[in-house]
């Protein structure tokens, strides 16, 4: 959980980072009138980034319904790992 919500903050911050190192490597960052024009650019690119990774990670992420889930067991003295068998009903 702590991974997804990292990943969400890193594509917020993602602009800003970009931003910030336009801003070092030219020499345009010393007007403050524009610096401060750009946040709301900045913050609307890094909400759309994030959005977009939620729509992502509902049609493409999860695993399949389909199936009976087998968790991890011990088995002859080796570690079986958890799996989904087959498509049988639930």
């Amino acid at each position: 959980m702590i991974r997804m919500v990292l990943e969400r903050l890193g594509l917020f911050a993602l602009p800003f980072l970009f931003f910030a190192g336009y801003l070092g490597v030219s020499q345009k960052g010393r007007g403050r009138a524009r610096a401060k024009a750009s946040w709301f650019w900045l913050a609307a690119s890094g909400l759309l980034l994030v959005i977009a990774s939620f729509i992502y990670a509902a049609l493409f992420g999860g695993v399949s319904t389909q199936g009976r889930y087998v968790p991890p067991t011990y088995v002859h003295g080796q570690i079986v790992p958890a799996h989904i068998r087959g498509s049988a009903k639930l």
